[in-house]
């Protein structure tokens, strides 16, 4: 019965896999359209704004050939014939012309009326995408978590709960990852495609002008190759693995200090040694995930880090000197306090303890302690 129950779920896990790459077509297929879009639309607008001051100064034509023929039918015995047909034609010309301009502006605003409705369209099948993808990654977490404990049912409840607790932080971190790149990288690059078209187009009608384009567009390729060494850094720090937390930290401080304006003091207490990798790695989330809090809802100009090695525990404390919170309110209902929740649990994964203390006007201390396993030691 199990290994009918395992083949079934291997062949829903294939399938939803399966589904799962459709779902990537989907929402690459629907960023390219929306770029696509982004573009024409932008060029459209371009067009109905030469088309009004075309429109304007055919409606001066207008109006100043309707006084001439209004001043040759007034004055009509010092005109001959010609001279009066001359004058009714070149300002039905007139007239004819800034209908025409009049049409085309009207099918132009028509034009980016629809562009933008399948913009919205387009960028909410994208949203839609990426949530679908988020949740069939879930599932398919969930499903091969299932493959396993139909193997090894022993202590089910407690894998699959602290299953779920993995699962959550990696999709939490995947959204996190999305929404830096979507908001800084691809944003930015999208808009350097925009300005290397219209700097190809210059270069066919006012060359002088692209070198001043492609000056800031060096400078735009710049800034978009710190932001994608930032978000690098944060996923994995290269000082983390190759130097240890404590560089790690500090180099994440000093951007943050660069980033957010708030003074960060960081002491380290004890011998410093090196962890498992495992909890390294969590005690520098830890550390993001309670500057965050600072940056967001602290309020505060200044900031103190703590990390203290022991014997028997490795220990970081957050302490800031804000507007402060109920923390029995926010642990139960944690509302713009949910990041708080993430790190306890984080820190239960690894059976430590988490403490938050907090007064209204003068700030709140985070405290964390995780048992010390130095590299090379037993995880049991």
């Amino acid at each position: 019965m199990s290994d009918q129950l395992g083949e079934i779920m291997k062949t829903t896990l294939a399938a939803i896999e399966s589904s799962k790459e459709d779902i990537f077509v989907i929402a690459e297929s629907s960023r390219t359209e929306t770029l696509r879009l982004t573009m024409e639309l932008t060029q459209l607008k371009s067009d109905i704004a030469e088309m009004i001051l075309q429109v304007d100064q055919q409606e001066r034509v207008d109006r100043r050939m309707r006084q001439i023929l209004m001043e040759v039918n007034r004055d009509h015995q010092k005109h001959t014939q010609e001279e009066m047909f001359e004058t009714y034609s070149k300002a039905k010309d007139a007239q004819v012309n800034l209908q025409l301009l009049q049409a085309k502006e009207i099918q132009l605003r028509k034009r980016r009326d629809e562009l933008e409705r399948s913009l919205r369209q387009m960028l909410e099948t994208v949203d839609r995408a990426q949530n679908l993808m988020t949740q069939v990654s879930m599932a398919i977490s969930l499903l091969q978590g299932g493959i396993a404990d139909s193997l090894q049912t022993q202590n089910h409840d407690q894998k699959m709960e602290m299953g779920l607790r993995v699962i959550r932080a990696q999709e939490e971190e995947r959204r996190r990852v999305a929404r830096e790149i979507h908001d800084g990288p691809a944003q930015t690059l999208a808009n350097i495609v925009l300005r290397l078209e219209i700097a190809e187009k210059l270069l066919e009608f006012d060359p002088t002008r692209v070198k001043a384009e492609l000056i800031d567009l060096k400078n735009l390729v710049r800034s978009n190759l710190q932001d994608i060494r930032r978000i690098i850094f944060d996923l994995r720090p290269m000082a983390l693995d190759d130097l240890g937390i404590v560089p790690a930290i500090s180099k994440y401080l000093d951007n943050f200090q660069e980033n957010y304006g708030i003074t960060c003091k960081f002491q380290v207490e004890g011998r410093e040694k090196r962890l498992l990798p495992v909890l390294e790695v969590a005690f520098f989330r830890l550390v993001q995930e309670g500057m965050t809090n600072v940056a967001k809802h602290a309020h505060s100009s200044k900031a103190n880090i703590l990390l203290n090695y022991q014997d028997e525990w490795t220990i970081v404390r957050i302490q800031d000197y804000g507007k402060g919170f109920e923390v029995n309110s926010a642990l139960i209902t944690p509302g713009e306090h949910f990041g708080l929740i993430g790190m306890r649990e984080r820190v239960e994964m690894f059976s430590g303890h988490f403490s938050i203390q907090s007064t209204l006007g003068k700030g709140t201390t985070i405290e964390l302690s995780i048992p010390s396993r130095p590299e090379g030691g037993t995880t049991t």
